[in-house]
């Protein structure tokens, strides 16, 4: 999946091969196109310059704590904030792949068909599914911040999102009661 790979190349900060996969995307994805464009002259903007951003807790020695909200099923919730302004639920579901987000949290988010990146095959509890993959500018828990984020809308049957391995993977996570803690990865 292209939007997977886009997100290894920011996350490594290799600016040119996101560059290079967008310019597929864009061949793939038309409808995207111009969006797809301005991102791409955003990466541009990076590599010219020479941009290296600091990694997330890198110099950080205390954990990032967030405090479990109650527990659904046994897999904990915690609030998560999105765009900077939305605060939703969520389950984190380190068996989750991708963030996944609900139908009625995408409309508050006013994502609609237009942003629509692609269409990806999932394999759930309750067998394949294929879900749409938007962008959300950014994901944040405890202060910890991920942005431009690709992330699957779920058909109605679910009723809470999950946060997913492409958010926890940065992070070396603990449960510790009813507290989660985010340690930077030991080098």
């Amino acid at each position: 999946m292209l939007n997977v790979q886009l997100k290894h190349a920011i996350d490594a900060q290799n600016w040119r091969r996101a560059i290079q996969i967008v310019d597929q995307m864009i061949g793939t994805v038309p409808q995207q196109a111009t969006q797809l464009r301005s991102y791409r002259a955003e990466l541009q903007k990076l590599l010219k310059a020479g941009v290296r951003l600091p990694p997330t807790l890198s110099h950080q020695t205390e954990p990032v704590r967030v405090q479990i909200k109650r527990r659904d099923g046994g897999v904990a919730v915690i609030d998560v904030l999105f765009n900077r302004q939305q605060r939703f639920e969520m389950a984190v579901d380190s068996g989750a792949s991708i963030t996944v987000i609900t139908r009625p949290m995408a409309r508050t988010l006013g994502l609609t068909t237009a942003d629509v990146i692609e269409r990806a095959v999932f394999i759930t509890a309750n067998g394949k599914m294929i879900m749409p993959i938007v962008y959300i500018d950014a994901i944040e828990v405890g202060g910890l911040v991920t942005s431009r984020v690709p992330v699957a809308i779920a058909g109605s049957q679910m009723t809470i999102g999950l946060l997913g391995q492409d958010f926890l993977q940065k992070y070396d996570v603990s449960f510790k009661g009813n507290v989660i803690e985010f340690h930077a990865h030991t080098q």
